[in-house]
């Protein structure tokens, strides 16, 4: 095992200790919070993240917090922040991609190893619950991975005799800007729930998404090649509006913070479980693999890593320079 998964082990360790032995419910009355979701149960991996901290919010608390959930049906995923920030709804559960030309700079976690630990010892978490609550008025409780693979092209027709997509369209978002056009493909911006039909009409030639998706999305049917390696670290927060934060007990706020805690050092392990029992039945329906040449996947994931610095430049200026400075320091990103 690697030093960092003897870390993980370790705290993994404490965290069941700490959960046994959570302050019992005082509460009189459960504090029912509203949670606006950019995700619904059909996104199966992305969506296990979530059902992951509010099993461990039960597990701890009992039902001193419940939860009322809505997913992007009620509010459309890049229009979520300001209702959450505004309190029209208590929490928010997204990837900050999503509100980048607001200020999201959460998103350049992806950016950065998939390390729980170094993301809090180096102070990178506390800068971005601070940046959150400043400027969003919003409080972070958990910023989970939601694997050790992070994301994934996959196409219609295998890589070119160049070992590239050089020619073709590939849905993504601004997250996989960098490694589209790294292996000379054009970006096309559309909501996940339209990479199925843009595939199927031939929109777009390929897709990004994190690397576990295919299957409870049904890309799979119009799709038969997924790239490796992955690249990057699917990242997603948890938010509090901070009024609402404020108006919670010590012992409702100690639970939603030691739930975020200990989901974030689960996912990665729970997540490789998840990938993997994908991958096997992805290979099974008979979606091939394509292996990138090992200079274009340093390419690839350089591109990426970039990419999302620029993006967060952009949106979040020195936040982002600062944040990136501790990043580097503790290892975590170039």
């Amino acid at each position: 095992m690697t030093q960092t998964g003897n870390r993980f082990v370790a705290v993994l360790r404490g965290a069941a200790i700490a959960a046994t032995i959570a302050v019992a419910p005082l509460s009189a009355q459960a504090a029912e919070l509203t949670l606006l979701s950019s995700f619904n149960s059909t996104q199966k991996p992305t969506y296990a993240v979530l059902k992951r901290y509010l099993a461990n919010v039960a597990k701890i608390g009992g039902d001193v917090v419940t939860f009322r959930i809505s997913g992007p049906e009620a509010v459309p995923i890049f229009e979520q922040l300001e209702p959450v920030s505004s309190g029209a709804f208590d929490m928010l559960y997204t990837h900050p991609v999503f509100h980048a030309g607001s200020g999201g700079l959460a998103l350049t976690v992806d950016a950065m190893k998939v390390d729980p630990v170094a993301r809090r010892e180096s102070g990178v978490w506390d800068a971005v619950d601070a940046f959150y609550q400043k400027t969003h008025n919003l409080k972070m409780v958990a910023l989970m991975s939601v694997s050790m693979e992070g994301y994934h092209l996959f196409t219609k027709e295998p890589l070119s005799e160049a070992g590239d997509l050089a020619g073709r369209k590939v849905r993504g978002t601004p997250t996989y800007f960098g490694p589209i056009k790294a292996l000379g493909a054009e970006p096309v911006v559309l909501p996940g729930s339209e990479i199925y039909s843009a595939l199927q009409t031939g929109i777009v030639d390929g897709a990004g998404w994190p690397a576990a998706g295919m299957v409870s999305m049904k890309h799979y049917e119009v799709a038969n090649w997924r790239l490796r390696p992955t690249f990057g670290a699917a990242t997603q927060p948890v938010f509090v509006n901070l009024d609402a934060w404020n108006g919670l007990t010590a012992e409702e706020q100690a639970i939603l913070l030691e739930a975020g805690r200990i989901t974030e050092l689960e996912m990665p392990w729970l997540g490789n479980a998840i990938q993997a029992e994908e991958d096997a039945k992805l290979a099974e329906l008979g979606v091939g693999v394509q292996q990138l040449s090992p200079e274009m996947a340093a390419k690839v994931q350089t591109a990426f890593i970039e990419s999302i610095w620029e993006i967060g430049a952009e949106c979040c200026g020195e936040a982002a320079s600062s944040l990136r400075a501790l990043a580097k320091e503790a290892g975590l990103t170039e």
